[in-house]
This record gives C-alpha cells, sequence and structure tokens, in this order.
C-alpha cells in the first residue's frame, strides 16, 4: 500500500517549523484512491461509497466519503480477502462502479 499524507499549517512571524514523518509498518488493508474526469483532472467533492455485497445481491453500505481537492479518498480498515464494492457519484451520476478484493 503506498503512503499518503498531507497537513497545512500557519506559521506565526519569525516562527521555524520543523517535522518528520515516519509511518509505521501497517499490516490492516485499505484502499486508497484518486478520482479523476474524463480529462484527467482531479474530480473535487466527488461522493464514493463503499459496499460490502451480501449473498442475496443487496450490498450493504459500510463507509461514504468525499474527495478532497486533489480527488482522494481514502477507506481502511479493510478485512483480508474480503469482497467490496465502491460506487462513484458526482452531481447524482454515477461515474465508477468497481469490485475490490482486500488481499
Amino acid at each position: 500500500m503506498s503512503t499518503y499524507s498531507k497537513f497545512y499549517f500557519h506559521p506565526r512571524k519569525g516562527e521555524q517549523v520543523n517535522t518528520s514523518i515516519t509511518p509505521e509498518p501497517d499490516e490492516r488493508s485499505a484502499i486508497c484512491g484518486k478520482v479523476l474526469d474524463g480529462k484527467g483532472q482531479p474530480v473535487e467533492n466527488a461522493l464514493v461509497l463503499l459496499f460490502r455485497p451480501r449473498e442475496d445481491n443487496e450490498p450493504d453500505l459500510l463507509s461514504r466519503f468525499c474527495t478532497d481537492e486533489d480527488g482522494h479518498f481514502i477507506f481502511g480498515p479493510l478485512e483480508s480477502e474480503v469482497l467490496y464494492l465502491i460506487k462513484v457519484f458526482k452531481n447524482d451520476v454515477k461515474l465508477r462502479e468497481l469490485e475490490i478484493r482486500a488481499e
């Protein structure tokens, strides 16, 4: 899994900020994604829904996320060896449907 980190700060006049980010190894599964439009540009505020399909073909909604200004979304932790379904909407239009399996 790739690592993604982002933060904002407002330094005061003359203030020097020193920081280090060291991600710890993590055995949990997650999905980190990016929603792009047909021109390859990030889609802000797209609604991304995470489902877990059931045997009766009616998926359970597990989580929802609105993409940030760069089109990013993330879901986790996910169970290993489980099939998930992601649906992406923007302005009530379904942009994409994707089945994933956490491994």
